[in-house]
């Protein structure tokens, strides 16, 4: 009897859990039905709300004055580039220390080469000091010697027990002594050395004696004239030049204006490297001219004809690119004087004044927007107002 009740009950619990979930699954139906229905009236309320609202008046048409464009296979583009005229080298020999002038070898007007000696001081006080300073070198040599075969004896009597520490770091210490005197020869006789080469008067480049202002035997002081030498040369202008002209320049003049002057020029060479910071070659070139025009700041003036295919665009017409490249606004024209507007990729060759020169995905003679880019964007249908 027991077993029947209890399987009564169970399904009475199993009853009322059916009638709860379903009663649950009902209520959550008929929210998620009530919500659609607020959705879908609030939808249509909002779109006839929007109906009767007028819309709003299309934007004005843009007005653009076009450039015609055409290509081109020669570009002249005048360049100038500014340097300075080298200086003249005029230099008055003295020593750099005194004595008496012992040999004298060019007179005025004689031509000298580089490292010449020209002049000479009288060297033998300074070669009897060298001589006892060598010798003294050689007294301390001998007391070295005898300090290290005296260091060795000591060290092998105090191995033996016979010796002190103290006798062996006696005689060390007394070679180290020794040693740091004749360190300190050694940079005497390096000092009277150097002395003695600066007794002897070397041309520093090839030139020519001007004035001379002493005779042998005559005695100098620090830094007193003792003649002058200039370098006889032709004035030099020195100028960077960017390195694609460099294979121009000996096919053509030069011009050079210096202080408002012009002068004829010829192209010398140009140094072998490459300036690091301007990325220019350095072109020097001979002035044909007898002025005093050294240090004398100039221009060179060049004019070149290169072979490449393009369009001269106005700088203005030029828009940011991508990936180091600019863009140009191309007009495709329309019917009733309209167009649209499409980019066109372009890279710069070169800029002469307020033109750009530009080769990309232009063809042929096209129309583009010289100015006021920033207006328009690429599919915008424009007005022309004319074609210039």
């Amino acid at each position: 009897m027991a077993s029947g009740r209890d399987t009564d009950k169970t399904r009475s619990l199993l009853w009322k859990r059916a009638l709860r979930g379903f009663a649950t699954l009902t209520g959550t139906v008929s929210v998620i039905a009530i919500a659609a229905g607020a959705v879908w009236i609030g939808s249509a309320t909002l779109a006839t709300r929007a109906a009767a609202v007028d819309a709003p008046p299309p934007a004005p048409t843009t007005t653009v004055a076009a450039l015609r464009i055409s290509p081109t296979d020669q570009l002249t583009v005048t360049r100038q580039f500014h340097g300075q005229i080298e200086a003249a080298q005029t230099v008055s020999l003295g020593f750099e220390q005194g004595g008496r002038l012992n040999v004298l070898t060019v007179d005025e007007g004689d031509r000298v080469t580089a490292g010449q000696v020209v002049a000479q001081l009288d060297t033998r006080i300074l070669m009897t000091e060298r001589a006892r300073l060598v010798a003294s070198r050689d007294a301390l040599e001998a007391q070295a010697e005898l300090s290290r075969r005296t260091t060795a004896r000591q060290s092998e009597l105090r191995d033996r027990g016979f010796a002190s520490d103290q006798a062996v770091d006696n005689v060390a210490l007394g070679l180290t002594a020794i040693e740091a005197q004749m360190a300190e020869v050694d940079a005497a006789i390096t000092q009277v050395e150097v002395r003695m080469s600066q007794t002897e008067l070397r041309a520093p480049f090839d030139g020519t004696v001007g004035a001379r202002h002493v005779d042998p035997g005559a005695i100098m002081n620090v830094g007193a004239p003792v003649l002058d030498i200039r370098q006889e040369a032709t004035p030099v202008f020195r100028v960077g030049i960017d390195p694609k002209l460099a294979a121009t320049l000996a096919d053509q003049p030069a011009r050079i204006t210096l202080d408002g002057t012009e002068y004829d020029a010829a192209f010398i060479g140009f140094r072998p490297d490459l300036d690091a910071q301007t990325r220019t070659r350095t072109a020097l070139f001979e002035v044909k001219t007898d002025d005093p025009v050294y240090l004398a700041a100039g221009t060179l003036t060049l004019q070149t004809s290169v072979a490449q295919d393009g369009y001269a665009v106005p700088l203005s017409a030029l828009q940011d690119g991508v990936r180091g490249l600019w863009t140009v606004l191309v007009l495709e024209p329309e019917a009733d004087g309209f167009a649209t507007a499409r980019a066109a990729a372009v890279e710069v060759l070169q800029i002469e004044g307020d033109t750009a020169y530009v080769r990309g995905t232009l063809n042929g003679e096209t129309q583009i927007v010289p100015d006021g880019t920033h207006r328009l964007v690429p599919g915008d249908r424009v007005q022309l107002s004319g074609t210039n």
